[in-house]
């Protein structure tokens, strides 16, 4: 049996399935054939809704967004009659000393990005103010990305504005923030059910392992994860995959795509819940603390759960508590637990559940942010393939970046398909 389609799509996350939404709604392709594949076995990608003990849905992977900052993503939730609820971890309620006076010291070094913005984060702050005040700056900021050397200044004020647990440092205060009442997969589910509509095919745990081209299009060689191994041919193809899995292919990237590099930094999220809501004793309900352990940024959902969220050094350190067994893994989260709050381990019950995500490549980022040029979907001009990520558009956010992508990427194969 041959197996062929008219447009293909590898990758079944915002992006894959906003390029199948688009795709299909045009009258050029009335009547084509639109396979999507994806190594995972349900699409969605970076979404990740569970649910915890049966008391709300909580996000392993794009957790909330902004109105303000994401209003593609606001349009598409409307339009697929989601509802969303405010998300209350906008504002520090317990600073400690330097997170006291990191507005005033944001804004003083504001100006001086003009002369210096192009240098790391790091080393901005050291010049003006010194590396031990650099370093304690950054750590009271939470994300421990603003400490690598890829991450210049000017990009580091822009992630610090778009995040909402330290947007204020950054005169941001009026950005709004909601998350989804019942999980981001209920939008992930309206809109495949709607490609399925379109009469699109999905199949799902495929592997993309090579592309190759030939005169009628491309011949992909795909994996699934039973290790069957299947051919596909399609007369157009989007790669709707991010950076680091478009360099495990066969299609010279970054090189032969533009002349942009890319980087990724690993992100690892921790989920309990407990009989009871023990936090609601030190006033804790609704807030975020960021704090000098590896724990770093440490949610109290109401009275429903827990949560921390780290990135880059302190994410491997709990891939590692991970790998090292669960028992061990569920005492360190307690240990720094108490160790935030000043409080005795004793305090802290065990959890009745808890759930975790280790995301290896959680975000990807073009490291040459400062291109004007910079497309927000990419062609190979020598093969024709389109790539579309959020990684390839100036905005930080998930879903939002991987909506624009992804309308850039239609455009591109609309207008061959006209051609």
């Amino acid at each position: 049996m041959k197996h062929s389609s008219d447009i293909c799509i590898v990758g079944a996350g915002i992006s894959g399935l906003s390029c199948a939404t688009y795709l299909l709604e045009s009258p050029a392709c009335r009547g084509l054939s639109l396979r999507i594949f994806d190594m995972q076995t349900e699409a969605g990608g970076r979404i990740r809704s569970k649910n915890l003990d049966g008391k709300a849905a909580i996000e392993l992977g794009a957790g909330r967004y902004s109105p303000q900052l994401h209003p593609q993503f606001q349009s598409v939730m409307q339009s697929y009659s989601q509802r969303s609820e405010r998300y209350p971890f906008t504002q520090l309620k317990f600073k400690n000393r330097v997170q006291q006076t990191l507005k005033s010291a944001m804004r003083e070094l504001s100006p001086r990005l003009k002369e210096h913005g192009k240098e790391s984060f790091l080393n901005f702050v050291s010049r003006y103010q010194g590396m031990d005040s650099a370093i304690g700056m950054i750590k009271s900021m939470g994300y421990d990305a603003l400490f690598l050397p890829n991450i210049s200044a000017e990009m580091a004020y822009d992630i610090v504005g778009k995040h909402p647990e330290i947007q204020s440092f950054t005169e941001n205060d009026a950005n709004q923030w909601f998350s989804a009442v019942d999980g981001f997969d209920g939008l992930i589910a309206r809109m495949k059910d709607k490609v399925k509509a379109g009469g699109a095919k999905f199949s799902l745990g495929f592997r993309l392992a090579s592309v190759e081209r030939d005169q009628d299009g491309y011949r992909l060689a795909l994996v699934g994860d039973d290790g069957w191994q299947l051919t596909h041919h399609a007369r157009h193809l989007i790669l709707a995959i991010p950076p680091s899995a478009m360099a495990g292919l066969n299609l010279d990237f970054p090189a032969a795509w533009g002349h942009s590099r890319y980087g990724s930094l690993p992100l690892f999220k921790g989920f309990l819940s407990y009989d009871e809501p023990w936090w609601r004793d030190y006033k804790l309900e609704d807030q975020v603390l960021i704090v000098d352990n590896p724990l770093r940024k440490v949610y109290f959902k109401g009275d429903k759960y827990v949560f921390f969220y780290t990135d880059s050094e302190m994410a491997a350190y709990w891939r590692a508590c991970v790998a090292d067994g669960e028992d061990g893994y569920l005492e360190q989260v307690r240990v720094h637990l108490a160790a935030a709050l000043g409080i005795g381990a004793a305090s802290i019950p065990q959890p009745s559940q808890h759930v975790h995500k280790y995301w290896a490549h959680g975000v990807e980022f073009c490291q040459d942010a400062a291109a004007a040029d910079r497309p927000p979907a990419l062609l190979n001009r020598d093969s024709g393939i389109i790539a579309c990520s959020d990684a390839y558009t100036e905005h930080c956010g998930w879903m939002e970046g991987g909506l624009l992508s992804a309308r850039a990427a239609s455009a591109l194969l609309l207008q061959r398909m006209a051609g």
